[in-house]
């Protein structure tokens, strides 16, 4: 067996007898790729929430209504009496689709004067939005050409005297928060967060193995106490990442020049209490871990889908409740959705009160779950010492 043989078949082995390098190549992939195929297996956004506003009160206004129903594109969730109604209900994130029907809509139709029906859509999410102008409108035309034929039928005309009986209904649409349908204003964000997010679950979540694998982690954790040492590993990480969420959003806001609407202080706030939930699910990972590659790949099977399972592309909604489950456990769905309250739709804190109040808590679980693994540690290290003194 020459020398390229011997260092392939060797290689080959490890692939195989080497647990960690086993799961890597063989089943991350799979976990990723069966979670991703539960999470796309609506196969299109679905059901989205939409407020209905009828000032015309017709026989028109509830096919138009019974059409929507019908439609799976669309849940209709409420019924309000004025577009402001309807507005407010968009801006609190209650729906995404205002369906707006004017009045006298049938009297015009009828009349064969102009008729309009209008959708007011939450452009922050793209998905969503996309999908929706392009379901409504086939549904306002579905509807328009049915009352068109039945028009048509009645009064006989086929030729150029039925075409000016009646003119259907036009289909408009208004799009809120991104009416250009940008693309870097809406997927820039996400990505940043994701990228800030990755850097810092990598810092901290080795902070500790490397201790272990240096072989000062029994004497650091006999000399000092555990909020000692949490708030020397923990401070500079999140100065860090709190100077890279400062440099990193003045880029894209100032440099890029992407639009936003809200308070940058708000922003930071947010991204603090971001950094806290990361920086104490990544303390604890290092905690538990033996080494800083066993760390790592904690760290990175719990960052990589972060971004697809937070709700920014993906709607909730169209998820299934297991992978809704997974996606609203994870800090950055909460970071991002302040971003897009924040800069996307101008909103205060009052709006992110919520997110803010989950990472908060995350950081709290994740710190006492450094501290049971602290205290299991510390134990595990003085039984020794206590029956030697004993004995």
């Amino acid at each position: 067996m020459n020398n390229f043989s011997r260092l392939f078949w060797g290689e080959w082995q490890n692939l195989f007898t080497n647990k960690t390098i086993r799961n890597i190549i063989f089943i991350v992939p799979l976990l990723y790729l069966t979670l991703f195929g539960f999470l796309y297996g609506e196969k299109k956004v679905m059901h989205i929430p939409t407020v209905m506003v009828d000032a015309d009160q017709t026989e028109l206004s509830r096919e138009l209504y019974r059409a929507f129903e019908a439609d799976q594109t669309f849940a209709i969730s409420a019924i309000v009496g004025t577009e402001e109604e309807a507005m407010k209900q968009i801006d609190q994130g209650e729906a995404n689709v205002a369906l707006i029907i004017p009045a006298d809509l049938e009297k015009n139709v009828k009349a064969g004067r102009e008729a309009e029906v209008l959708t007011v859509i939450d452009g922050s999410n793209m998905m969503i939005s996309n999908t929706a102008v392009r379901a409504a409108n086939t549904v306002v035309k579905s509807v328009s050409a049915g009352a068109t034929l039945k028009k048509l039928e009645a009064h006989g005309g086929w030729g150029e005297e039925g075409k000016n009986l009646y003119t259907g209904i036009d289909y408009r649409y208004r799009v809120l928060y991104n009416p250009t349908f940008s693309y870097m204003s809406f997927m820039v964000f996400g990505l940043a967060g994701t990228v800030l997010q990755q850097v810092l679950f990598l810092g901290i979540a080795i902070s500790v193995t490397q201790q272990k694998e240096a072989g000062t982690w029994r004497n650091t954790m006999e000399n000092y106490s555990f909020w000692a040492i949490t708030a020397s590993k923990l401070l500079p990480y999140f100065l860090a990442g709190t100077l890279n969420m400062f440099l990193g959003f003045t880029l894209l806001l100032k440099v890029f020049g992407i639009p936003y609407y809200g308070s940058t202080v708000h922003l930071m706030l947010v991204a603090s209490a971001f950094n806290l939930a990361v920086l104490s699910i990544g303390y604890a990972i290092s905690f538990f871990s033996k080494d800083q590659l066993q760390a790592t790949q904690i760290a990175m099977l719990i960052a990589v889908p972060s971004f697809m399972l937070s709700g920014f592309t993906w709607p909730f909604i169209s998820m299934p409740a297991g992978v809704e489950a997974i996606g609203k456990s994870l800090p950055l769905t909460y970071f991002l959705h302040g971003v897009r309250e924040i800069l996307t739709k101008g909103h205060g804190l009052a709006q992110v009160s919520s997110d803010m109040l989950v990472l908060c808590l995350m950081a709290v679980l994740g710190l006492f779950a450094a501290y049971l693994t602290y205290l299991g540690q510390t134990r595990k290290k003085t039984s020794p010492a206590r029956e030697s003194a004993a004995v």
